[in-house]
């Protein structure tokens, strides 16, 4: 048995090679040499059998750490310590413990420190890492945390902790993929904690289409460009629904602001990716069956293998909280304590800008502001790159804007400097997000919420919040910039400072509901506020999944948790709802109706807009409504390209068009020599669609099959992924599937006494693949299942699989 798996083991190293060397260019300089990576006592084979796999029980604590670890039949980290510094520390040992190369990679991604270990094919991103100011925004964090003893002491119990596992480890303890790439980890440091918060913004609060929309301005002229491109949904059913936004004086948009700058020739700057969002809610009591309030939340995050999150139950003094933290940082993100919980959701406000730098001269050093020659800070930055003994050096320069990301005229956003909430050191003295989450633990009524929430930082997050007070609330928490109208659509002007952010929006003013009329709280990255909010403000933000949970909570009654499961794994898609009827009436009308293929009508017809695992339906819209955008807007495609992105229309306003002016100028094709309407081109497209579906269909091709949901191993290794997920969901839809993005964590937490609680993630506590944890819950979670989580008062209540032993 065991030669079958060394074979196995030995395949999927096979295969790793193959895909670094295809992907990485030579593999010589990132690979450990063969003879250690298969030498049977220190080598990959330690990995080889799960039944031999057992992370050392033994932990080594110093004097001052009190507590014990039981870990549960999951595999789930239970943490009794004495005080908060011994939590945090025994935290930092089982992050390390579980999670060792995803601390490592994450944050040597963020810093640009990647070539160093994997070689000069990562020097290019390495570079726009350090001139992005990744390392500057992670160090002025750190000096942040110093001010605060609190904080202070939390971070370093957390690398103290960290740095007692990895200090015990010898090559052969290594996970196996530092085996693979051949390096060693390094200790932790608080700089890595602040690098990990600043990878998570970079994620998160990214989002700018700032150089996509100038383009499309420039090129399609103002009037097409308003007609197309309108600021605001009016469909929109927003985060905070009603709030009265005291005497504040409204900011309406009225002209583009400032002057308006041409068509810039450079390729778009990656975004946050599609698909991140997520969803949360809470119900008052007067909804459910309990009388008291149900609180869910479901983050939408890239799936990976190990997961992003890391579920572990805390207790120390009086403290008692469950829920999942982030690998790199002390506390828990999204959970419960004994009397309240909270859940987080992406806001997708824009916190990002860019301006365009007028130089005095090639040397790049000096810029026009206000008339006046103006120097730059030179940042000078040292790359290492493995298998080259010549270090890189590199100077960005840092305008007051921020820095000047790339330094080559073929390169991205060439002479335009960044200007990103998440480089400021926090705002004031309050701020500090390690602390939110320890105080929000901490938090035992509605006060203690809103004053945990002051300290919130970045990324922007609508922070979801119930307790059994039957208060329920939910803030657009963060640093949002006020900005004046319309700044920040476009690249904006350096040569003027008054083009520079005017402020940020105060604490008392960012957007909250407390207890309102409607007896629930909801988001799920949809606008953060109606039109009467006084600060104007953008961003990329969802347009169907806040409708319909805000419909289907709207008519809740006697909601139970399971009905809150059910919400979350609900694929009805609202898009799809809205556009189906057009599309089929338009067919249906239609001169032509004989030629079509009847295959994709029946289809839809009988479809009831849930993008089910088992259906084919969903198959049929895609590619219809796809085909459908691309004909309907051919004038932005014939201006798109890799060297002048330009922003393409919204869907709402697309499907907007279809159903309300069916016979506007967009409709006509630019290639055909007559004038065409959206009939015309919906039949167009569905034989379009059906050319390229029919086949799939008719090979019995399911939606799960085709969407091709996979979540994969962390550095991408074939044959350490999940293989295909079967489950419900769609992008647009509340289990929000594609490919590669999701719920990476559901959590549902019923606020009766005593409370209770569920949840679940795809993807277990450690990432060793020879784990019999590594790909717990996956299959639950696929279901749409779910585990119950206990808060235990005390260790010998914690069904064990293993009692962690502790040695001074």
């Amino acid at each position: 048995m065991k030669s079958l798996i060394k074979f196995g083991i030995g395949v999927l190293v096979l295969l790793s090679l193959i895909y670094i060397g295809n992907t990485h260019g030579t593999i010589s300089p990132r690979l450990p040499g063969l003879a250690a990576f298969f030498n049977p006592f220190t080598g990959v084979w330690q990995q080889a059998d799960a039944s031999e796999v057992s992370d050392p029980s033994t932990l080594i604590v110093p004097a001052g750490v009190d507590g014990e670890v039981v870990i549960d039949e999951r595999g789930i980290p239970h943490i009794f310590a004495a005080d908060q510094a011994s939590a945090l520390y025994l935290q930092g040992y089982l992050h390390a413990r579980d999670r060792l190369f995803q601390m490592e990679v994450s944050t040597r991604s963020a810093s640009g420190r990647l070539a160093e270990v994997l070689g000069a094919d990562l020097l290019e991103r390495d570079r726009v890492q350090r001139r992005k100011g990744m390392l500057v925004a992670a160090q002025r964090t750190v000096e942040a945390w110093q001010q605060n003893p609190e904080t202070s002491a939390a971070i370093a119990a957390y690398c103290d902790g960290a740095n007692a596992y990895i200090a015990q480890l010898t090559p052969k303890d290594y996970p196996v993929e530092f085996k693979l790439l051949g390096f060693a980890p390094e200790l932790w440091t608080p700089l890595k904690s602040a690098l990990f918060s600043k990878s998570m913004a970079e994620t998160l609060c990214f989002r700018n289409r700032d150089l996509a929309t100038t383009n499309a301005r420039a090129l399609l002229g103002d009037s097409l460009f308003q007609h197309l491109y309108p600021a605001h949904n009016p469909a929109q059913s927003p985060v905070i629904a009603t709030t009265p936004w005291l005497n504040q004086v409204k900011n309406t948009p009225k002209d583009l602001v400032g002057e308006k700058i041409g068509a810039l020739s450079f390729p778009e700057l990656p975004q946050s990716p599609e698909g991140i969002g997520s969803n949360n809610w809470a119900l008052s009591g007067s909804k459910t069956a309990s009388g008291l309030p149900l609180l869910s939340n479901d983050p939408h995050l890239s799936l990976t293998l190990p997961s992003i999150w890391y579920e572990i139950h805390l207790v120390y003094g009086e403290h008692n909280i469950y829920g999942v933290s982030l690998p790199s940082l002390p506390s828990i993100l999204i959970g419960f304590n004994e009397a309240t919980a909270w859940g987080i959701t992406n806001v997708g406000q824009d916190v990002a800008d860019w301006y365009k730098i007028n130089w005095t001269d090639s040397t790049r050093t000096h810029y026009w502001l206000d008339d006046e020659a103006t120097a730059v800070d030179l940042v000078k930055d040292t790359i290492k790159v493995r298998g080259m003994d010549q270090l890189t050096i590199i100077e960005t320069p840092w305008t007051i804007f921020g820095p000047v990301v790339y330094d080559q005229p073929e390169d991205e956003y060439y002479n335009l400097a960044l200007r990103w909430a998440a480089h400021d050191a926090p705002f004031d003295e309050n701020s500090d997000n390690v602390e939110v989450f320890l105080n929000l633990a901490d938090a035992a009524d509605l006060d203690g919420y809103i004053s945990a929430l002051r300290a919130f930082d970045n990324p922007g997050s609508n922070v979801v919040y119930a307790n059994q007070n039957n208060d329920i609330a939910l803030t657009v928490t963060g640093h949002f910039p006020a900005r004046r109208p319309e700044q920040g659509r476009f690249v904006q002007d350096g040569s003027r400072s008054e083009n520079a952010w005017p402020g940020f929006i105060p604490y008392s003013e960012i957007p909250r509901d407390v207890n309102p009329e409607r007896q629930f709280v909801a988001s799920a990255n949809q606008r953060s506020a109606d039109l009467s909010y006084p600060y104007y403000y953008l961003g990329s933000f969802d347009d169907y999944r806040g409708r319909y949970i805000n419909r289907h909570l709207q008519g809740v009654q006697d909601a139970r948790p399971k009905d809150m499961m059910a919400l979350q794994y609900d694929a009805h898609s609202l898009r799809a709802e809205e556009a189906v009827p057009i599309l089929l009436a338009a067919l249906a009308v239609s001169p032509q109706r004989e030629k079509f293929s009847e295959r994709g009508i029946d289809l839809l017809k009988e479809w009831d807009f849930v993008y089910r695992a088992e259906a084919q339906a969903p198959i049929v819209f895609d590619s219809w409504i796809d085909s459908l955008y691309k004909l309907t807007f051919d004038e932005v495609y014939a201006l798109n390209s890799e060297e002048r992105p330009v922003l393409f229309p919204e869907t709402w306003r697309f499907l907007e068009l279809l159903r309300d002016k069916p016979e506007d100028l967009i409709f006509d094709h630019q290639a055909s020599e007559v004038q065409e309407t959206a009939q015309d081109l919906i039949l167009q497209a569905y034989q379009q669609a059906m050319a390229a579906v029919l086949p799939i269909i008719d090979a019995g091709t399911t939606w799960s099959e085709h969407r091709g949901t996979r979540i994969r191993h962390l550095a991408r290794i074939p044959g350490f992924d999940s293989g295909l997920i079967h489950s419900d969901g769609a992008r647009e839809t509340p289990n929000a599937l594609s490919s590669n993005f999701g719920p990476s964590w559901r959590m549902v937490v019923s606020l009766e006494k005593p409370l209770r609680a569920w949840g679940v993630l795809p993807g277990g506590s450690s990432g060793n693949v020879g784990s019999p944890f590594y790909t717990e819950g996956i299959e639950e979670w696929s279901k749409g299942e779910y585990f119950e989580l206990s808060l235990y008062r005390k260790a010998e209540e914690v069904p064990a699989r293993e009692r962690l032993v502790f040695e001074r």
